[in-house]
């Protein structure tokens, strides 16, 4: 193909001139495609203009901006690269769930009771549809685009900024001429439309099963594709419907905020209104889920938001979800198949549960040939057999499960299906508890991927690098056979560089991880070890109790129920790992290769005794999770968010909506000078 060659331009002015031009004709035409739903220019008046920006910048690259719409597209990202993470500046928690109208009922008499309001008391609410996408956390800088985050885990997104800015209805810079904030976080949806999602399935088959058959993973795969290119193929758009981080004066309501984010040329997400209370919330649900097949995006429910910000801020969050919105969903999608197997899959805590295998059927843009039987004692309950006719729900329209079996369709001869009586994956004996069968065994190849990524994630291990796409890798190529090979992993360096995407920098850094991963708190590294019924929060409560490893294994079931919150059953999980054999070989292996957890004391011993902290924006000497382990073991417990039970409140740099409010509450501020004094220097 001929290079396009850029226009002869008398001098550098009037090339700035006709760029400027070109850039404000193309932002026009994006609006009017994506906001207002016709464009003035046909798709080959549009092409030119953007073929002669793109001559124009390639002649003058002095010309060239950030913003400008030839960035949406950049080079591919270097193959065996991963997508590099970032925090975000406020946490993206999630929206509390309800499925019944009574659901809601309560949601709103517990928002009239906190905020000390009569229940006839007026209570305005926003509500917009819940979408069914991918989320994206993005960052502008005096009103231009800097970074675009995948949620992540809440705290730590990927860096998706690259594909980001393909989505041509996404602003590059803010519309207006401001003053725009220092810095402002704006949160939305990647979706596809229906119209333009069967416009892909039609006309590109990318995957051995054929075309795509869900939007919303065709999204969250489009946003992971290594070239832009690619991403800018397929109709993205993205419709925003909060904000985090802002630097400077906030917004007095969300429908302000959604009038400055329209004002600022994002696309919002319609229909929405403003209403009272719950009669209000109830009739928009009922009206959307009426006309959801009409609309053109998917959806699953709706959101309702407290409309005052300065109620929102009174109101507060509770660990995971803010007390002020509510996601109503809508009635689960269901439809009829035939039951043609019921086989067993193992879990990564062993779990050795029941899966129907269905006659493929087409639920909520979906093909179901698999549903969850949850455990063989739900499975007897409902009598589900081989042969049965069943009804099947998307529960929240993602997981498939039987709902009910139609025994008038019963074929004579189906008979109730019996568990293993071996792990259906490595063959080794089974545990039973309750309605559960587990599989004990470490090793249990379908347990292993799963054990592996748990150890490294974020809250155990912290090794950057393993995810679920590296860890089945390095279990095929059989680097990985057990729990403790992760720290073995340096001794085949060699087999590790000849792996696809594993070069020498990547198998250094991972190298450089895992040995920095060797002394991590007790309670993480129960945590990673996975012990059935046994999270971070009891990890915790654990390690602060017992101090050592070694006194933890050393402890009988009474000695474990004497910890705040470990009941009967936890106490028999650990007591049972401890005392299995296998599991006493994977200890001893891990110590062999230099993984050993760091001693902690007991909280109720500690000069931070009493104490309640949170933290709230970046620290620069450690991380938020270190720095709670600090005063964990000082005797303090940590919180999420302010309350008047918080006694402490460390801020570092960006800290947000939590300094403020506890500076209108009064309580103790410490910035990470005064934290490090506390607590000793890292």
């Amino acid at each position: 193909m001929r290079k396009a060659q850029a226009p002869g331009y008398e001098n550098s002015v009037t090339a700035s001139q006709r760029a400027a031009e070109l850039r404000q004709q193309i932002r026009t035409a994006d609006d009017q495609y994506y906001n207002r739903g016709h464009s003035d220019l046909s798709d080959a008046t549009y092409d030119a203009l953007f073929t002669e920006l793109r001559a124009l910048e390639a002649a003058h690259p002095e010309l060239l901006t950030e913003d400008s719409p030839t960035q949406r597209v950049g080079a591919p990202l270097p193959k065996g690269g991963d997508f590099a993470t970032a925090q975000h500046l406020e946490p993206m928690g999630s929206i509390e769930s309800l499925m019944t109208e009574p659901d809601a009922r309560d949601f709103v008499q517990r928002i009239h009771k906190l905020l000390e309001l009569p229940p006839e008391a007026p209570l305005a609410f926003f509500c917009e549809p819940k979408l069914d996408g991918t989320s994206a956390n993005l960052l502008y800088e005096h009103g231009v685009l800097v970074r675009g985050l995948s949620r992540g885990d809440g705290q730590t997104g990927e860096d998706l900024t690259r594909n980001l800015r393909t989505i041509r209805n996404l602003p590059l810079r803010l519309a207006g001429a401001g003053p725009f904030p220092e810095r402002i976080e704006i949160r939305g949806e990647v979706i596809l439309s229906k119209a333009a999602f069967a416009r892909l399935q039609a006309r590109e088959a990318t995957s051995s099963d054929g075309t795509f058959r869900n939007a919303r993973n065709t999204v969250a795969g489009t946003l992971k594709l290594l070239d832009p290119r690619a991403v800018q193929r397929r109709p993205l758009e993205f419709l925003a419907f909060a904000v985090g981080h802002v630097s400077g004066p906030g917004f007095a309501s969300h429908g302000a905020l959604r009038q400055q984010l329209a004002a600022w040329g994002f696309t919002l997400a319609e229909p929405a209104v403003l209403v009272e209370g719950l009669a209000g919330i109830t009739a928009f649900h009922d009206d959307l889920e009426a006309r959801r097949e009409q609309l053109p995006y998917e959806l699953d429910g709706i959101v309702a938001k407290v409309d005052a910000v300065a109620l929102q801020q009174r109101l507060g969050r509770t660990a995971r979800t803010p007390r002020w919105a509510l996601a109503y969903k809508f009635a689960p999608r269901l439809g009829i198949t035939r039951v043609l197997a019921i086989g067993a899959q193992v879990g990564r805590t062993g779990a050795v549960t029941p899966v129907a295998q269905l006659e493929p059927l087409e639920l909520a843009g979906v093909t179901v040939q698999n549903a969850s039987l949850h455990n063989w004692g739900l499975l007897r309950e409902r009598d589900v057999r081989i042969g049965d006719t069943v009804e099947i729900q998307r529960a929240g329209d993602v997981i498939p499960e039987v709902v009910r079996v139609l025994v008038e369709h019963r074929p004579d001869a189906a008979l109730p299906p019996e568990p293993p009586s071996v792990c259906p994956a490595c063959r080794g004996p089974l545990q039973e508890e309750g309605k559960f069968l587990y599989c004990s065994n470490l090793d249990c190849r379908d347990q292993l991927v799963g054990r592996i990524v748990h150890l490294a994630s974020r809250q155990c291990f912290d090794i950057e690098g393993l995810g679920p796409k590296q860890v089945e890798q390095l279990v095929q190529a059989g680097l990985l056979r057990s729990l403790e090979d992760v720290f073995a992993l340096g001794e085949h360096r060699e087999a590790l560089l000849q792996l696809e995407r594993w070069g020498a920098r990547s198998v250094q850094n991972l190298l450089q991880r895992l040995a920095a991963a060797r002394t991590p708190s007790l309670a993480r590294f129960l945590h990673g070890l996975g012990i059935r019924h046994v999270g971070l929060s009891t990890s915790q409560d654990l390690a602060r109790h017992f101090g050592s490893l070694e006194r933890l294994a050393a402890a009988d079931r009474d000695n474990l129920q004497a910890v705040d919150g470990v009941g009967p059953e936890v106490a028999a999980a650990v007591a049972e790992f401890f005392a299995a054999e296998r599991n006493q070989k994977t200890l001893q292996a891990l110590a062999r290769l230099g993984v050993v957890p760091q001693q902690e004391t007991a909280a109720a011993a500690g000069p931070l005794t009493g104490r309640v902290f949170v933290f709230t924006g970046s620290l620069g000497a450690l991380s938020r999770d270190d720095a709670a382990a600090k005063v964990v073991l000082l005797g303090a417990t940590t919180a999420n968010g302010v309350s008047k039970k918080v006694t402490d409140v460390v801020a570092g740099a960006d800290a947000g909506s939590k300094l403020a409010k506890a500076q209108q509450l009064g309580l103790r501020i410490l910035d990470e000078a005064a934290f490090l004094a506390l607590v000793g220097n890292p």
